[in-house]
């Protein structure tokens, strides 16, 4: 793979140059009508199945930082092929007639040929980050338009798709140049993790500042430190390497015990992509979850606090807030700073003040004689985790607003400021714009927070509920315990209104029940929780379930469902999701043999592979 080094300035005078003279090459002309070549839906069908995974990349890797920048921009992502088809588009819901009437549809063909120098066709060509802005697009009728677009590259350097930003009303600057190009990042790096064999990533930078940036190398290798893949900055970095090399050849030997070191003048990060807790898998941001929604924000994360932008965490009790912010800051570039909790919930109001800002000694009767530093103080250059913010007193919000704005604090008591950096990561489980309507929360400070805000799912909508049941259960059981396929089901269409905090918790009991038995049933279960899950799977069967808008075509995957799934449903499942739970029960039926339970199902074992990684389990 030729090395290139992220330049975001743009030279358009010899790129642009040269597709205007294609253009006028290939026969068209610019007051004409461009050329309109679009695919039927049975080979756009075809087009989009083989690039599943690279459209199932782009929404879960780019779109939600899309969405984050984009939302108010009247914007769409659009996702190419390498012969310049749409594949795929997202954002602005509905077209204009202007952008309604040149055709950005799935199915059409956007090379140079047929629509002449255009963002999608022309990075294509030239195989480089372009933006193409008005009056440079080669045809009239595409002048009103904005269009900036990255190539996408395989790990093995092979250009595969573009992707492509398109605006109306918007004039694209460097900022999407930017955007674009992170995004682009975002999916060539997902796909160098997913080599076969992969099983470390090692981040490389000329300073520690520029991890998590467009300057960031990345190499992937193999158990034995064998490298795999590398993406082009890795290369410029460390030159003469190569696929097959050994890793030590290039940074040493001591890459794989130091999760930090430097190698010469070389930074570097090293993490495994095979330790695997619970419903995680450690890459080089740190984590990989195998919920795409925890995998979007854990990626958006990372990119704000390495700009020391505030983050806001959202979701309900239980769902892994306060392990969720430990992670991220044990992969930060402050993760041998302090991370100093505080629950705002958990603290008097009174005190709350004090606890954050601290105070001289003898501030206020009752204080500590030698004064205290305050929570805010103790984090300097770490991070400061404020839980439950929604709960702070409207004074304290007040002082806080202002430490944010200053970068500095003044200790109850004193007269003079003390300069603090922080790393600020809030959470709440409650609706804070709800608060600031009802002026319970400021509102400017809501704003200073949620520099970034990012929502965890609650444990009943998220894709890797089977695998963090089993993890967990693995975790407790003292012996070589297998799990009842009824009582996974129950507990897959359980609502869990404790989330994580709620299961890990159920977990510990049922495996001390069970202890010495060689299966987990149902009657492990704490008799409260039987007697709900047991209530909850009646009540269900007593509605029929009218969703058929399932994720997959279960003629492919269960030729069988007809006979396995018919009414009366399970209320609040999809079909999709009952697929699920048969194929998990099948396989439990089956003692994981996945070639007996695809033969029981009636499908291939491929099939059956794939859905199984699809729920986390291979």
């Amino acid at each position: 793979m030729a090395a290139k080094t992220p330049s975001l300035v743009q030279d358009a005078s010899h790129w642009l140059s040269d597709s205007w003279q294609r253009s006028t090459l290939a026969g068209l002309h610019q007051t004409q009508d461009p050329e309109h070549y679009k695919l039927d839906n049975a080979s756009l069908q075809q087009k989009q199945a083989n690039h599943s995974m690279l459209i199932g990349l782009v929404e879960s890797q780019a779109l939600p930082l899309f969405h984050q920048v984009m939302a108010h921009s009247q914007s769409r992502l659009i996702l190419s092929d390498s012969e310049g088809y749409v594949l795929k588009h997202w954002g602005l819901a509905k077209y204009s007639d202007k952008l309604a009437n040149i055709a950005l549809d799935e199915g059409v063909n956007w090379l140079e040929d047929h629509k002449g120098t255009n963002a999608i066709g022309t990075a294509l060509k030239a195989k480089q980050l372009v933006s193409v802005i008005g009056d440079q697009h080669f045809f009239a009728k595409h002048r009103f338009m904005s269009c900036t677009a990255s190539p996408i590259f395989s790990p093995s350097g092979e250009l595969i798709a573009t992707l492509d930003i398109t605006s109306e009303q918007q004039v694209h600057s460097q900022q999407t140049l930017l955007l674009i190009s992170s995004l682009a990042q975002l999916i060539e790096t997902a796909l160098l993790c997913q080599l076969p064999y992969s099983h470390y990533r090692i981040d490389l930078a000329a300073q520690p500042h520029l991890f998590g940036s467009l300057w960031q190398g990345i190499a992937v290798a193999d158990s034995k430190g064998k490298l795999l893949g590398f993406n082009p900055m890795a290369q410029h970095l460390l030159q003469h390497m190569k696929v097959g090399d050994d890793l030590a050849e290039h940074i040493g030997d001591s890459w794989k015990q130091d999760r930090h070191s430097q190698h010469q003048m070389l930074h570097l990060k090293t993490q495994s992509l095979k330790d695997r807790a619970p419903s995680v898998t450690v890459n080089k941001l740190g984590l990989k979850f195998k919920d795409p929604q925890l995998e979007q924000a854990w990626i958006q994360a990372n990119k704000v606090l390495s700009r020391q932008i505030p983050l806001l965490i959202c979701g309900e009790t239980g769902v892994g807030k306060e392990h969720f912010v430990k992670q991220l800051h044990s992969q930060s570039d402050r993760h041998d700073k302090p991370l100093v909790a505080i629950n705002c919930a958990a603290i008097p109001h009174d005190l709350v003040e004090a606890e954050l800002f601290g105070y001289q000694a003898g501030a206020y009767t009752g204080a500590n004689r030698h004064g205290f530093m305050g929570k805010i103080r103790q984090a300097d250059q770490g991070f400061l985790f404020l839980d439950e913010i929604g709960d702070m007193p409207m004074a304290v919000q007040t002082r806080l607003l202002r430490v944010l704005q200053e970068r500095e604090v003044v200790p109850i008591g004193a007269n003079q400021a003390i300069a603090v950096d922080i790393q600020l990561v809030a959470a709440s489980h409650a609706d804070l714009q709800a608060k600031v309507a009802s002026g319970e929360f400021r509102q400017d400070l809501y704003y200073r927070l949620s520099g970034l805000q990012v929502n965890l799912p609650p444990l009943r909508d998220r894709q890797d509920k089977a695998r963090i049941i089993d993890k967990l259960h693995v975790k407790y059981c003292t012996d070589k315990q297998v799990m009842c396929g009824e009582l996974l089901e129950l507990l897959l269409g359980y609502a869990w209104p404790g989330n994580l905090r709620e299961l890990d918790n159920l977990m510990q009991v049922a495996c001390l029940m069970s202890e010495g038995l060689p299966m987990l049933t149902l009657q492990s279960m704490p008799v409260q929780l039987q007697t709900q899950l047991v209530s909850e799977r009646q009540s269900s069967s007593m509605m029929t379930n009218s969703n058929h808008d399932a994720s997959i075509h279960t003629d492919a995957l269960l030729p069988q469902a007809k006979s396995l799934f018919s009414p009366p449903f399970s209320a609040g499942k999809s079909l999709a999701q009952q697929i699920d739970v048969e194929v998990m029960a099948a396989l439990s039926g089956c003692s994981g043999n996945v070639s007996q339970c695809a033969k029981h199902l009636g499908i291939s074992r491929n099939t059956l592979y794939r859905k199984l990684r699809k729920l986390g389990m291979r």
